[in-house]
This record gives structure tokens, sequence and C-alpha cells, in this order.
């Protein structure tokens, strides 16, 4: 398991997770086995659109079964009962870029506890009662998302990190991707898919950094 650190590929029998974002602009459904996601069990947490609607495309595409909602970071009662209402998850995916926005000057923190609030709503409520194993990744703004797009993408890491640590026990895996600025929602989409498969285990604690790759 990778941990600990900024991921830029791992020698493995299936594409790593370097090679998925160099070639996700081929389509993650191209690139992975059909049906390689049936039985999953997807909650995306942030607006449909663009990089969140990518992701429901490629895992609908692959077999999951994808529900969505929008967290409200000062609405937690909004929040659990929108989680309760999935019924099981496998993996949470929270669109932080979306969250943040057009980096006005409440992004930070719409992204931030918007992310934090369905983090918790998920592990309480579909994770730690039942055992279940599960996987939950961030999705950062880009560097050029506004002003406090880096302090969005830092905050995101340690997040990762730390609950990485902390649920390792509980078999919960918690990766951040961070974006370049070029980086397209196939891209995403393809390394978040990779995440949610079988190889996707390897990950947990670290960072998945697009924009130093894209170098």
């Amino acid at each position: 398991m990778s941990a600990g650190g900024t991921v830029r590929g791992a020698g493995m029998a299936e594409p790593d997770a370097a090679g998925m974002a160099d070639a996700g602009a081929v389509g993650a459904a191209a690139l992975l086995r059909p049906g390689l996601l049936q039985g999953v069990s997807l909650l995306l947490a942030g607006p449909t659109a663009p990089l969140g609607g990518a992701v429901a495309e490629v895992f609908a595409e692959l077999g999951a079964r994808v529900s969505s909602c929008l967290p409200d970071g000062e609405d937690e009662a909004a929040i659990d009962q929108a989680v309760a209402g999935v019924g099981d998850i496998d993996m949470l995916v929270v669109d932080g870029a979306g969250l943040f926005g057009d980096g006005a000057g409440t992004a930070l923190r719409a992204c931030l506890d918007g992310a934090w609030n369905v983090t918790r709503a998920v592990i309480n409520q579909a994770f730690l009662p039942t055992e279940h194993s599960g996987r939950i990744v961030y999705l950062a703004p880009a560097p050029d998302a506004g002003e406090q797009a880096m302090a969005a993408r830092a905050a995101l890491e340690n997040l990762a990190r730390t609950l990485s640590v902390e649920w390792a026990r509980h078999d919960i895996n918690v990766v951040t991707i961070a974006p370049g600025c070029a980086t397209s929602g196939a891209e995403l989409a393809a390394l978040v898919a990779y995440l949610a498969s079988p190889a996707g285990t390897y990950f947990s604690g670290c960072l998945l950094d697009l924009d130093t790759l894209a170098r």
C-alpha cells in the first residue's frame, strides 16, 4: 500500500496510476476491463459537471451504481439524510474542485467543510457500523482555479494522509488527486476508476499529483 508520498507510478501487473492519468484521454472504458466495477456503489459528492459528470459516466459504463449529492458544509443534517438514502457505499468521491467553484472568497471553506462533512457522514453511516471497508477519493482544484486553490489542494492532501492513518485499521483507503491546469475530466475519471478497481487497494494516504506529471 502506498502511503505518505506523492505517487508518480508504481510497478504493477495492471496499468499504474501514472499510466492511467496519461492515457485517460483515450477513455477509461477502452483501457479497463468491461464490467470491472460491476457491483460497486459510488457516491459522488459535488456538482455533476464538469469533473463529477465525467466520473459518473465512466463508473456507469464500467458497471457501477452511481448516486450523487451536493454537500452543504453548514447543514450536517441534510448531508446525513442524503447519505442515509443511498444505502450501501463502496467508494466516496468528493469533487473538491467543483465545491471550490470559481475561487471566490468563500471557496476554500465551502470546499473543505463540504468535503469533511460528507466524509464524516459516509464513515459513520456506511463504513464503520457495518465494518465495511471503503475508499475515499478527493478531487482537488487545479492550481489556477483561484487565489486559494493551492491552500485547498494542500488541505485535501493533508486530510487524506491523516484519515488514511486514522482509519487504516478499518481497511479504509483515502487518496487525493491533484489535477494539473490542463487535466481533463476523462483523465481524472480514468484514474478514479482505476482506484476503485482491485489494484486501487495499493493506494492510501498519498497524493496523485497530475500537475507534476504534466511537467
